[in-house]
Order: structure tokens, then C-alpha cells, then sequence
């Protein structure tokens, strides 16, 4: 039997750490369906997403054996080039993969320590060169870009886009003559459909993402205070506090909501009790700045969910297959009107975008090609 190729993957948080949310599944389905043909080991901080204190009962700075793959968890003083080099160096990995753009730690560092290797390196930057997202913290990003490009380091690598809006974003900041290549985000494994209770005028509408600017909860709330008091609504909030002064004003905006709109915040869910929670739920409400491919949609899909989101993602014609409604940022009224005719849904109506949920869902998760294509990234 033919040695395994192996891949080192960078990335900020990880299992057992679930805040992060998307780039979290995105690695861990990367594991999941390639770890056949592939040994894969992992480097992350020691640490969740916003916590101050390092995971219970893991041992750091030491190669962990998983079911599937290696991971080493590093705490601050061992995230540096020293290590890194140590790490290339004992191993002899043939491919190194960058789960982000903008982590200076653990995508920067590494990629200039390596810089001079005889190394192929795949980089994902996860959504971050849209527009959307590069209007957050905008100098911030365009001196990292600059700097990025400056030292060649956008030509070292193999870029992964996960879809052709996202390749187009890539050659909007770097330039053209890049070595891209697309591959949608992979998914776990999916369950049988299960219809949901769903009565007319009544509405489980959610939010399942980071509470942060980019994802625009505030604006759910602007949207959800429009609608006709005739309805019953129940909004959940799920997702960890990223940005606490914009969860802040979220708070204060909760407190003046008529009374139609019953608001319930659950904090951050591990990504393997959100089918339960999902069950109870109706639809999603994502007005997003910017997804380069939105993980937290495709779960929504997965669990019989349709969903409202803005027209920034890769995710725009999808009215007509009855999985939801994707809306420009700038139609407020439009957001209104699409979340009443959800909560005037019958059970009937209501099952029909439902199961076209699933079913897209299924469908665009179960191609082998996506298999194929994510292969292609490091051949």
C-alpha cells in the first residue's frame, strides 16, 4: 500500500472548541472525508474563540493521536518560528494548509517561515477579501494585504476559493495569474428529514452565527420590529458574543421590541447539539455583509430550514427552488415582507420549502465531485 501524503493544517481554534463556528466544520469536514487518503495533522492555539482560559484535560505543545488525525494544541509561547520549523522539519509534510487570511500567528508566520521551502501550501482566506468584510477594520486589512503582496507571498501559494464569486474576490486584491482553485466547502454527514410543526401566523425565526458587525444581528432586530403584530414571533439567538459593545447595542435594541417578538439568547451551541436545537426552528435570518460560502446556511438546509439572507453570498437564485430568499442589504421593507410571509405560512406551505431545504441541501453536499475537487487543492 502506497505511503500517505501528508498535509499540516494552520488554523486558529479547533476542536474541542466550537466558537469559531464555520472555519471549525470547514477543517473538520476536510478531515472527515479525506483522512483515507491523506495523514493530516493539525496546529491550532490552545485556547476557544474569545476565551481567556486554555481547554480542561488536553496536554499542549505535543502531538495529540485523534481517530483520524494528529493535533498539536500550542499556547502562546510555543506559537512561533522556531516551532514551526521544528515541526516541518520532524514530520516532512508534503502540503501545508492555511484556514485563514488574516491570523498573523498562524497563517503569516508559518507562511514566511517557510517561505524558502521547497513546500506546496494551500491557503483559504475564508471569506475575508469581500467587500463586505474588508469594509471591517478596513486599514487594518488593506496594510495586511499590502505587506501580503509586497513580499510575494500571494504568488507561494495555492489559493482555495470556494466558489467563482470568491475567485474573483482573490483577483480583485491580489491580481490575476494566481494559481486558484474552487472547491465548495465540504459537510458532514446528514441525518433523515424530519418535518416540523409549523402553525399560521406563528414563526421560529433564528440567527445562528457570531455576534459581530459583519453578520448584522442588529439588523435582524430592525427588520423583526416591522413586522405585523398580528404574528407570533420567536427569535433565537444563537452564536458567541465576538464584538461585546455590538452585542451591547443588540441588548439595548432587544428592550424596545413590541411585544409580538419574543427574543431568546442561547450563546454559543457545539456544532453537535445544533440539530437539536435546529429541529424546533423554522427559518434562518442572516442579512450578512459578506459569506464566501456560509456554513451556517448550508446547516439551516441540512435541517429543513429555508432562509433570509442578504445578497452576499454565493447563494443568490434561490427563491424559485423554495429554499429561501436571498435580499439586497438596502431593501429593508422587502426583509419585512419575506419574514410575515413566513409567519403566515400554513403547515403544508410551510413543509414544501422545508423539504426543498433538505433536499437542495442533500443534494449539493452528497456529489462526489466536491470530494474530487478539494483533492485538486493539494495535487
Amino acid at each position: 500500500m502506497p505511503k500517505k501524503e501528508k498535509i499540516l493544517i494552520f488554523i486558529d481554534w479547533f476542536l474541542p472548541g466550537y466558537k469559531a463556528g464555520g472555519p471549525i466544520q470547514s477543517v473538520n469536514n476536510i478531515v472527515f472525508h479525506l483522512h483515507d487518503e491523506f495523514d493530516i495533522s493539525i496546529v491550532t492555539s490552545n485556547k476557544d474563540l474569545g476565551e481567556s482560559v486554555p481547554y480542561d484535560n488536553i496536554e499542549f505543545n505535543t502531538w495529540q493521536v485523534k481517530a483520524n488525525y494528529k493535533v498539536i494544541y500550542l499556547d502562546e509561547n510555543h506559537q512561533n518560528s522556531a516551532l514551526y520549523k521544528k515541526l516541518i522539519k520532524e514530520e516532512h509534510f508534503d502540503y501545508v494548509y492555511y484556514n485563514s487570511l488574516f491570523s498573523i500567528k498562524f497563517t503569516l508566520l508559518p507562511l514566511w517561515t517557510f517561505r524558502k521551502m521547497v513546500l506546496k501550501q494551500v491557503l483559504a482566506p475564508r471569506g475575508m477579501v469581500g467587500k463586505g468584510a474588508l469594509a471591517i477594520k478596513p486599514l487594518k486589512k488593506k496594510l495586511f494585504i499590502s505587506l501580503f503582496k509586497l513580499n510575494g507571498l500571494h504568488k507561494k501559494v495555492v489559493w482555495h476559493a470556494t466558489s467563482s464569486l470568491e475567485k474573483e474576490e482573490i483577483e480583485t486584491q491580489f491580481g490575476h495569474g494566481l494559481d486558484i482553485r474552487i472547491a465548495p466547502n465540504l459537510s458532514s454527514k446528514m441525518g433523515e428529514y424530519q418535518e416540523k410543526e409549523k402553525s399560521e401566523k406563528c414563526l421560529n425565526i433564528f440567527f445562528l452565527s457570531r455576534i459581530a458587525l459583519k453578520k448584522n444581528l442588529l439588523k435582524s432586530l430592525e427588520y423583526l420590529s416591522h413586522t405585523s403584530s398580528e404574528h407570533t414571533i420567536n427569535f433565537t439567538i444563537i452564536g458567541p458574543i465576538d464584538e461585546s459593545e455590538y452585542w451591547t447595542a443588540c441588548e439595548n435594541y432587544i428592550m424596545t421590541l413590541p411585544s409580538h417578538i419574543i427574543v431568546n439568547y442561547l450563546g454559543a451551541v457545539p456544532n453537535y447539539k445544533l440539530k437539536d436545537v435546529l429541529k424546533a426552528q423554522h427559518v434562518l435570518l442572516l442579512p450578512t455583509m459578506h459569506e464566501n460560502f456560509g456554513h451556517v446556511i448550508m446547516e439551516s438546509w441540512q435541517n429543513g430550514c429555508p432562509v433570509i439572507i442578504s445578497d452576499q453570498t454565493p447563494w443568490i437564485d434561490i427563491k424559485e427552488q423554495k429554499t429561501g430568499v436571498a435580499i439586497p442589504l438596502s431593501d429593508a421593507s422587502e426583509y419585512v415582507k419575506v419574514i410575515d410571509s413566513f409567519s403566515d405560512m400554513d403547515q403544508d406551505t410551510f413543509n414544501t420549502w422545508s423539504k426543498s431545504a433538505y433536499d437542495f441541501a442533500k443534494s449539493f453536499t452528497q456529489k462526489p465531485q466536491l470530494i474530487i475537487n478539494t483533492k485538486k487543492l493539494f495535487n
